[in-house]
């Protein structure tokens, strides 16, 4: 099964890249980052960006989960939003609640138009379950376009 969500992160669109993110979450999360995609590349600013995660989740995502996505520059804040994070699915293929079985989840984000173009920012996301527990932290660079 797929788990398709990111942020707002997750849609495919034509193209797709790899991105330099990582995990910076725990043994104790739901879900288990295996790798990370994005589309488009490289991302616009005041357009969707879809996020895709591929890994295993150890724990069902119950409705009123949220993201919770950070950008910072030279450690300043550049962009702090937290969304419902099964509003993001919903109408995808799968919409909470999300079983422990699905591997793969696409989250789509329409990127700030006052987030800054051509330079490395550092985006974070952690998604916390319904019952305050974490599924996930990823954080990683990421440069937009106009």
């Amino acid at each position: 099964m797929k788990f398709t969500a990111t942020a707002a992160a997750l849609i495919a669109l034509a193209s797709s890249a790899t991105a330099a993110f990582s995990s910076c979450g725990s043994a104790s999360d739901s879900f288990s980052l295996g790798s990370i995609t994005y589309t488009p590349n490289p991302p616009k600013v005041g357009k969707d960006i879809c996020i895709t995660l591929n890994g295993s989740l150890k724990a069902p995502v119950s409705t009123g989960s949220s993201l919770h996505v950070t950008a910072t520059f030279w450690g300043i804040n550049v962009y702090d939003q937290t969304v419902d994070l099964c509003n993001g699915l919903v109408g995808g293929p799968n919409p909470c609640p999300i079983p422990v079985t699905t591997t793969s989840v696409t989250q789509c984000i329409t990127v700030p138009s006052n987030v800054p173009a051509g330079v490395s920012l550092t985006l974070k996301a952690v998604a916390t379950n319904a019952d305050s527990s974490r599924i996930f932290c990823i954080s990683g660079p990421l440069t937009f376009s106009n």
